[in-house]
């Protein structure tokens, strides 16, 4: 996917029609011409990003037309591939500034070359140029930088396949192992295999001996990081294949952006029930330019790459927060996609799926180094300020530091719902942060320095933001055949993957990105292709709206009350959680609650069920149980000592007793009187 901005010359498709930006008659209206017609349209800077919001505006890059839409480079490629790309990328980004002339840009791509080595050869000034063509014309999307070679020519093997499972038995035992041995060991391994075998065989079944050519292809089959790993060990393998990136300082919009995550201050409350819920977690994406906040997720999720990819798509995506909320004055301008995200060593950043968004959205990852979150200190700053200024102003703040809590009791304060709490983070970050000056801005205000560092036309978006769903999924490798293909024993077909199999192989491998918020449908991506094929599950009435996190929750009780598996006995065990939230939700502890509000999801309302029952659910509460199922209350089964929604990220929590209190009271006056 590549990504375009509003400015002269940029083609785009709305309601089947194909128009071109000729000029800007005024500040913020522009005239297209109808492509078809020739007709002339005005359309305003804030009418074009809000049809690119609602999905339908779409980009054409670099004027081509919507048809070649399917000649666009996968999304999916291989390990290989993807390696070779990335070091195009390094050296199109060392050029990318410099003209198009040969005595300018060889000394740089020298350098480059010395500092990589990769590839073995270095590369010739024109082939540096070309990539660096392909690359700004396809919006900056790596995916213009793969070649892909292995499609060209023959690509059937010349040997049998009796000679190649040998030739790798043969790198398995010799090559790949501690002792480093050559590939000139291996190839001797091979070849007495071969020999050994043709010695059962008769003359006119004689097996060719293995060449060095054919053993490295097959050792170049095998993943750089997996052939590292077996030979050097798995931690010099992860030191030599992920380094931390220096520092880096930019001044303007969109050219580096901070992301971190932080639990909430406050206690929130239940909108149906009034009963606290428990702290949400804050996940932030800000600019550095110009300290604007591009992003907000705020939920009951804990960090995950879930919570990373709904930030990012609220901060590339234009927002219209006044529809939402009207009674917020100023409008949220901070929008687009970033040239670089700086993240810290959270297992949440170091994701397949992250780097699979972020290359082919045109993003370089940059991660601080282990323990030094001084060097992404703007958004630590700003989360930290969030919670002074909104969280610890209300009823029902914890406070960060023990020692201001006093007898203070945030439970007994609590009386914001999460709602409201939302509502007025929304407002602060619109009303307040982004209006008022800023030291590091010189006094100006950060609304103030977006506006006058970045125009409408410069901002870069996605060029279809129907695809952005599948660039920002969880990543996932799966085999579709006849069953179609399984997911966390979900099962997900359509016509559509039947066509896939007839044209590329009854069973072949496919990569699936999956939204863990709704496990009702999923979206596949055409290994020849790239284009996105968005297939339901198989059991609807299930999956419909379901989470990962609820998945999980109904999996793990249908196995424990039900003693089965299957989706119809999952179907009754998320009717029976319903049951039990409905009705024995107030009487749980606040722990609990906070789990049932993940459960729930970004509602965090038990009122709100929709996504819990359905037709289908309540004819599972009215089937009867089964017969070894235990009598058990649902009342017991949620005090028990394992809970029925236990937060499988956390540990479990201590049962509280008083004396606890009153040792650690005791505790903290004897060391203050010392």
């Amino acid at each position: 996917m590549g990504v375009f901005a509003f400015q002269k010359e940029t083609v785009f498709t709305l309601d089947g029609r194909t128009y071109k930006l000729l000029r800007k008659v005024e500040p913020d209206i522009w005239q297209a011409e109808e492509l078809r017609t020739g007709r002339i349209h005005e359309f305003s800077d804030e009418g074009l990003r809000d049809l690119y919001a609602k999905g339908k505006l779409k980009a054409s890059i670099a004027g081509t037309s919507p048809q070649s839409s399917s000649r666009k480079p996968p999304i999916n490629v291989s390990p290989e591939e993807w390696e070779r790309a990335k070091v195009r990328r390094a050296y199109v980004h060392a050029i990318l500034d410099l003209p198009n002339t040969r005595a300018v840009i060889m000394p740089v791509i020298r350098e480059t070359w010395l500092k990589l080595l990769k590839p073995p050869k270095r590369p010739s000034a024109s082939s540096v140029i070309r990539w660096k063509e392909n690359y700004l014309r396809a919006g900056k999307d790596i995916h213009a930088l793969i070649e892909r070679h292995h499609q060209k020519g023959n690509t059937k093997s010349r040997y049998p396949q009796e000679v190649e499972r040998l030739t790798l038995q043969a790198i398995e035992t010799v090559y790949l192992t501690e002792e480093r041995k050559p590939l000139e060991a291996a190839l001797d391994e091979a070849k007495a295999l071969v020999d050994k075998e043709n010695e059962l065989r008769p003359k006119g079944m004689q097996l060719p001996r293995p060449t060095r050519r054919l053993l490295k292809r097959l050792v170049d089959t095998i993943p750089a990081f997996e052939r590292y790993a077996a030979r050097y060990g798995r931690d010099a393998a992860i030191n030599r294949f992920r380094a931390v990136l220096r520092r880096r300082f930019k001044g303007l919009p969109l050219e580096v952006a901070e992301i971190d995550h932080t639990p909430c201050d406050v206690l929130v409350l239940d909108d149906r029930t009034f009963l606290p819920l428990g702290r949400p977690w804050l996940t932030v994406c800000l600019d550095v330019g110009t300290r604007c906040v591009l992003g907000i997720y705020i939920s009951f999720e804990p960090p995950s790459y879930f919570t990373v990819a709904r930030c990012l798509k609220h901060a590339i995506l234009p927002k219209n927060i006044q529809a939402e909320y009207p009674q917020i004055q100023n409008k949220w301008e901070a929008h687009g996609v970033m040239s670089t995200l700086l993240v810290d060593n959270g297992r949440e950043f170091h994701s397949q799926s992250l780097e699979n968004a972020a290359y082919s959205l045109g993003i370089e990852l940059q991660y601080a180094p282990r323990k030094k979150p001084w060097f992404k200190p703007h958004v630590e700053r700003f989360l930290g300020t969030c919670n002074r200024e909104v969280a610890h102003g209300l009823p029902g703040t914890t406070f960060s530091n023990i020692l201001e809590k006093d007898e203070y009791d945030p439970v007994k304060q609590a009386v914001l719902r999460f709602s409201a709490f939302r509502e007025i983070l929304f407002t602060w970050v619109c009303d307040v942060y982004h209006q008022r000056s800023h030291r590091g801005l010189g006094k100006l205000s950060p609304a103030q320095v977006w506006k006058e560092s970045i125009t409408p036309d410069q901002i870069l978006l996605p060029d279809d933001p129907a695809r952005l769903d599948a660039i920002l999924g969880r990543s996932e490798r799966r085999r579709l055949s006849h069953k179609g293909i399984e997911l966390d024993g979900l099962f997900y077909n359509s016509p559509e993957l039947l066509k896939l199999r007839r044209r590329l192989g009854s069973t072949l491998d496919v990569e699936v990105r999956v939204d863990d918020a709704d496990l009702g449908r999923i979206i596949v991506l055409a290994p020849d292709t790239g284009e996105p094929i968005t297939v339901e599950s198989l059991d609807k009435d299930y999956a419909q709206g379901l989470s990962r996190y609820q998945h999980k929750v109904c999996k793990r009780y249908a196995a424990r009350e039900f003693n089965c598996s299957g989706p119809e006995a999952w179907l009754r065990a998320k009717a029976r959680i319903a049951q039990i939230i409905e009705s024995e939700y107030s009487l749980k502890k606040r722990t609990t609650r906070k789990r049932v509000a993940r459960y729930l999801g970004e509602s965090a309302l038990p009122s709100q069920s929709s996504s819990t029952t359905g037709p289908a659910v309540t004819a599972a509460l009215q089937a009867p149980p089964e017969s070894g199922a235990p009598a058990q209350s649902a009342e017991a089964r949620l005090i028990e000592e394992r809970p029925l929604i236990a937060d499988t990220t956390s540990t479990p929590a201590r049962v509280f007793k008083p004396s606890y209190r009153v040792r650690n009271s005791q505790r903290f006056t004897d060391g203050s009187e010392e």
